[in-house]
């Protein structure tokens, strides 16, 4: 039995392939919640490579002996994880779509990233505090989402849905601590998907895999659904 399975990035849900997982409506499609994001819960753990390997194959029962086979479609962080899965199981995956990646090393990352974004990752004492008390000021940017992203406001108003360890851990231990260059093992399986004004990705090295790139499209996919569903259904 074939299955699509959507796995989000930091910060993420599944509510952000509300859209394009209705492209797929004539496939068997589920989307998965990270442990630590969304709705999923949020224990206190290292939020590394492993921890998050763990909770996926729980989840898709990947260590029991089942005929499933697998088609991953990942977003930044999730399509990550989506390579990982496919390098560890590679006979229950059969092929493999990352979205917004492979990332630049983490110091061309840090150089890229936003003054905030930099010191969030660097684990600066005030975004900490920031993060932990979000329920004081997150309902101000409800009116914005509501009237300016209404389409997506799901996936907005999940992003705050998350604690400073998942996030912090999650970039530090699992983004920080890729080894992209293990995708040359899977170069058959993957398909890379990236949005001509992504400043986080490594376009120099995607250029050795089979790669569409988006124009227009940024590190989020919000509004190239279709797109992007056309460059999946072309490659299945």
């Amino acid at each position: 039995m074939k299955k699509i399975i959507f796995i989000h990035g930091l910060l993420g849900s599944k509510n952000n392939f509300e859209y394009l997982e209705k492209e797929f409506s004539e496939y068997h499609t589920e989307s998965i919640e990270l442990i630590g994001f969304g709705g999923e819960h949020k224990p206190k753990m290292k939020y590394d490579l492993n921890d998050f390997l763990d909770s996926l194959e729980q989840k898709l029962n990947l260590n029991e002996d089942s005929d499933i086979q697998l088609i991953l479609i990942g977003h930044s962080m999730g399509a990550l994880l989506a390579k990982e899965l496919t390098i560890k199981h590679p006979n229950k995956v059969i092929k493999a779509f990352l979205i917004s990646y492979p990332f630049h090393d983490r110091e061309e990352v840090l150089q890229r990233y936003s003054y905030f974004d930099r010191k969030y990752a660097e684990g600066t004492w005030w975004t900490k505090i920031l993060c932990q008390t979000e329920i004081l000021y997150k309902w101000l940017f409800y009116p914005y989402f509501f009237l300016f992203k209404y389409k997506y406001r799901h996936s907005y108003i999940d992003f705050f849905k998350h604690t400073y360890l998942s996030a912090h851990g999650a970039i530090n231990n699992t983004i920080f601590e890729d080894k992209k260059e293990n995708l040359y093992t899977i170069a058959e399986k993957v398909i890379l998907i990236n949005g001509e004004k992504d400043s986080s990705v490594d376009f120099l090295f995607l250029n050795s895999f089979n790669n569409f790139i988006i124009a227009r499209m940024g590190h989020v996919f919000f509004g190239y659904e279709k797109k992007i569903a056309n460059v999946i259904k072309s490659n299945i």
